[in-house]
């Protein structure tokens, strides 16, 4: 019960799960079922449930047992900017650290890449904010002027929409395979919690970036 409520009251993480698409969430329990420690499967879509499971993943085990819970949202943020080494401010918004762990994993893994496969995933990444933008109505300039602030976590929530078709190409599908812990061993993180943690944070922050521009477009009645 303590860490139902515990989840319930994580205000950066289960509203947000509440509103993502089936999609959106497919590949949350995907990236959380791949843990071989995981309560859930991949077919889980509840947003309490996946709530709960993150936290865990983002606790210490031998704490957890004592607390009866996990961590909340913001501290698994701050704990993967850090273990990434984006340069954040861990009091800002978390769209932004978010943005700022997005652009770092990007560009971690572009610099493995050779210049021709280098190439292709900048092209894919360029496509994929372009058609990020045709998603946003064609009249809501403001959005996707909002959504134009946070390149990195648009292509991420492209990579999730599109991901049969951006898969099919090779450099853009290794980076999906990082997303999934497929292709973790990229970072060194296999077998770790930040196998899955480092992952959900990208996803989840590209869920924020949508609803925000979303939101505000509909706020704002263009």
């Amino acid at each position: 019960m303590k860490s139902i409520d515990f989840a319930r009251n994580d205000q950066d993480l289960y509203p947000l799960l509440q509103q993502a698409s089936d999609q959106e969430k497919a590949f949350l329990a995907e990236v959380i079922a791949s843990k071989r420690s995981a309560d859930i499967s991949k077919e889980e879509r509840d947003p309490l449930k996946l709530t709960i499971e993150l936290q865990s993943m983002g606790g210490d085990t031998v704490m957890n047992l004592f607390r009866r819970r996990g961590v909340n949202y913001r501290e698994i943020v701050c704990d993967v900017a850090e273990k990434v080494g984006a340069k954040v401010d861990m009091k800002s918004d978390l769209i932004k650290i978010e943005e700022k762990i997005a652009e770092k994993v990007i560009a971690d893994y572009k610099a493995k890449l050779s210049d021709s496969e280098r190439e292709a995933f900048e092209q894919v990444l360029r496509e994929s904010l372009d058609d990020q933008k045709m998603l946003t109505d064609a009249k809501n300039a403001a959005a996707r002027s909002l959504l134009g602030m946070t390149p990195a976590l648009m292509a991420v929530g492209t990579f999730i929409l599109r991901r049969g078709v951006v898969a099919a190409i090779p450099v853009a599908g290794q980076f999906i395979g990082v997303l999934t812990g497929v292709a973790g061993v990229l970072f060194a993180f296999t077998g770790t919690a930040y196998s899955v943690t480092i992952p959900a944070v990208l996803i989840i922050g590209s869920i924020r970036s949508r609803l925000a521009a979303e939101n505000y477009a509909s706020e704002i009645d263009l």
